[in-house]
């Protein structure tokens, strides 16, 4: 085969031009510790590290949507807290409002206080984030959460959607709770039915709920229980229309059953004298807070009021206790939520670690590796550019000038 002086020329050429592309790239991996510094140094390889630094910053937001959660969890775990320790003091006033030995002044301040608590929990339910967000406002976080009527009542202001954020590629998590679950969904009386005396009663007796008894035969009507006599008494459902206990003899503190329910009363009843017990209802704290301060500055001229009082006094403080199992059960929901938040960026992190582990695989170089194959190469150019010096002497032309 005939070899033309200038094919003789290019193909050497040719061959030191790729031994040094060789020597770069060697001394480039080596320089930079990288196996790919160009996609062309290994196609597939670069894309699957693409693919892997996407997923590394993927799971690197989800840690800082965990952050970013955690932090309004705290900050809304706070500020129940403060709320329930302005019950826990309402509590202890409303024990001591009960004493029968109290004149009526002292139970107005005891309002009076009542009412500064009421005014820190308000201003608690409306508490800002370090962003000047609303953390009670569900969703609607740049409208105050909750504000006075003209009427005296509080309003609710956001709705009942929870921002949630995600925290890996299939979990989401609540950032909190609404101020509608937290103040405004209570439940009255006991949480099943609320016991209520009727205003125009003149006995002294006080009903005392026992609770559910038969859930099954537990139905959310609506009951009277009427004294046609000092010792007679019938039980109306008003839900209904209908009489459910008719005659029954009264006997002070003994147990009345009726569609599951089971109630007592003690005391001194009149014929006329009535009690309701109805279904419970959704009730905001600050309405029952003003049903306090209402409750203590109202006057008990007479033992018939007094018996009212008490009476009043027994069902507050048990939906005061309700609040408070509001507060608690968000409190542990909050802590679960955040132990939950902690596991996942414990597990964000494990994964951002193997990610980073399979990429240093597929693009860091092997240095030893690289040195060796520098040296090869750096051997093999200077090789070939001394037989290019010695070929290229051989030609034609050299031996006829």
């Amino acid at each position: 085969m005939r070899v033309s002086t200038i094919q003789q020329f290019n193909v050497a050429l040719n061959r030191i031009l790729d031994l040094q592309a060789n020597t770069a790239k060697f001394q480039t991996q080596i320089a930079s510790g990288k196996r790919i510094n160009q996609p062309s140094d290994d196609p597939v390889a670069a894309a699957q590290t693409l693919r892997i630094d996407q997923r590394v910053q993927n799971v690197e937001q989800f840690n800082r949507n965990a952050d970013f959660a955690s932090l309004r969890m705290n900050q809304q775990e706070s500020a129940i807290a403060g709320v329930n320790d302005a019950l826990q003091r309402v509590r202890e006033l409303v024990i001591r409002g009960k004493t029968t030995t109290l004149s009526q002044a002292d139970r107005r301040f005891i309002a009076v206080e009542i009412r500064q608590r009421a005014g820190e929990v308000f201003d608690l339910a409306n508490s800002r984030n370090s962003s000047g967000e609303f953390i009670f406002s569900g969703s609607k976080v740049d409208t105050q959460a909750f504000s006075r009527l003209a009427s005296g009542a509080v309003a609710y202001n956001g709705d009942q959607t929870t921002r949630e954020v995600q925290v890996s590629e299939f979990r989401k998590v609540s950032e909190g709770f609404s101020g509608h679950e937290i103040f405004m969904a209570i439940r009255n009386g006991n949480g099943d039915y609320v016991t209520t005396p009727n205003a125009g009663n003149t006995g002294t007796a006080q009903v005392i709920p026992a609770g559910v008894t038969d859930t099954a035969a537990f139905q959310k009507h609506d009951y009277r229980v009427v004294f046609s006599g000092a010792n007679t008494f019938d039980v109306i459902d008003d839900t209904a229309g209908a009489t459910v206990l008719a005659g029954q003899t009264y006997t002070d503190g003994a147990a009345i059953n009726f569609d599951g329910i089971e109630i007592s009363i003690s005391g001194e009843p009149q014929p006329g004298d009535e009690f309701n017990i109805d279904a419970s209802r959704n009730q905001s704290l600050f309405q029952t807070l003003d049903n306090l301060t209402n409750t203590l500055e109202a006057a008990q001229p007479s033992a018939a009021d007094e018996a009212k009082f008490q009476a009043d006094m027994d069902r507050l403080l048990g939906e005061i206790d309700g609040s408070m199992n509001v507060l608690r059960e968000a409190q542990a929901v909050i802590g679960a939520r955040q132990n939950t938040l902690e596991s996942q960026q414990a597990a964000n992190s494990e994964l951002s670690l193997q990610l980073q582990t399979a990429k240093s695989t597929l693009e860091d170089v092997d240095v030893v590796e690289a040195v060796g194959n520098l040296a090869r190469t750096t051997n093999a150019l200077e090789a070939a550019q001394s037989a290019f010096v010695r070929v290229q002497s051989l030609s034609l032309f050299n031996f006829l000038r």
